[in-house]
């Protein structure tokens, strides 16, 4: 039994590691994004700003994720338009509360692990053991609430991508990031303004558009974009184009690349047709 002491050593190392990298990872992006959303530097001029952003690189968590809180009542944070992601619920104060144990969980870490029993929890399998599964539901709550602010944080990310006239590389750097963590969670995100930046896979208009390829009539291979119409209007009147910044659906084929477009004239009326189907994937 005790030669599997070393393996479970290592494994709380490994996971300890892992967690304290993680909460590295939430102060980059705090570094990153309160310059950009705390008055003291986004409204007082670029010198400002600079000297925000030196003073953010030196600060640890706990002051970052506070200057963080007191932002979110601003201008900037008000101005997004969170209806471009769907199933996002806001509410500051529940995020300043998860913040703020986020913080308490860093510091449990960094500073107090292993409760009383300090290191030596780590000399004996059942300490080990208890560490371990610590460490784990640390780094399951995080994460949980990583997926839960993800939207929050990109739509300050769109703001900014599309507001600040530095063109901050780093910020496009992070709204790509951001942007396939929440596409890949299956999130749907519209941005209105630039409807081909929409992550159409995870769209529900594309979803009824692939639901009416297998439910209604085809046309050899390929379903009539008409009939395709109008049973997506039976099963949600609401899912319009103009939800999705778009004003027909010809138009969201064409803006989604996901599907291949045939039109089909018809002489006798002088009008066309216009079939698709989904586009195979490898």
């Amino acid at each position: 039994m005790n030669s599997e002491l070393p393996e479970l050593v290592n494994e709380v190392l490994r996971k300890i590691g892992r967690n304290i990298l993680m909460f590295q990872q939430i102060e980059k992006g705090l570094k990153l994004l309160l310059p950009y959303i705390h008055s003291d530097a986004s409204t007082k001029g670029i010198n400002s700003f600079r000297k925000y952003r030196e003073t953010a690189k030196l600060k640890t968590l706990g002051h970052l994720i506070n200057a963080f809180i007191e932002s979110v009542n601003y201008d900037i944070i008000d101005s997004v338009d969170y209806s471009t992601i769907e199933s996002a619920d806001y509410n500051p104060d529940y995020f300043a509360d998860k913040l703020r144990e986020m913080v308490a969980e860093r510091n449990k870490l960094v500073h107090h692990f292993g409760g009383s029993e300090g290191l030596h929890i780590l000399e004996n399998q059942e300490g080990c053991r208890t560490c371990i599964t610590d460490l784990e539901s640390q780094y399951q709550e995080a994460i949980s609430f990583y997926k839960e602010i993800t939207p929050f944080v990109f739509s300050v990310l769109v703001c900014l991508r599309e507001n600040d006239a530095e063109s901050n590389p780093k910020i496009e750097i992070l709204y790509k990031r951001l942007k396939a963590d929440i596409t890949s969670s299956g999130v749907e995100y519209i941005n209105l303004n630039n409807p081909s930046d929409t992550a159409w896979e995870n769209t529900k208009i594309v979803k009824l558009l692939r639901l009416a390829e297998t439910n209604t009539d085809k046309i050899g291979d390929m379903t009539l974009l008409a009939r395709a119409g109008e049973f997506i209007k039976i099963q949600d009147p609401e899912c319009t184009p103009k939800k999705y910044g778009i004003k027909t659906l010809k138009g969201v084929l064409k803006a989604c690349d996901l599907f291949e477009i045939t039109e089909i004239k018809n002489g006798e009326h002088n009008s066309v047709f216009i079939l698709y189907k989904s586009k195979l994937t490898h």
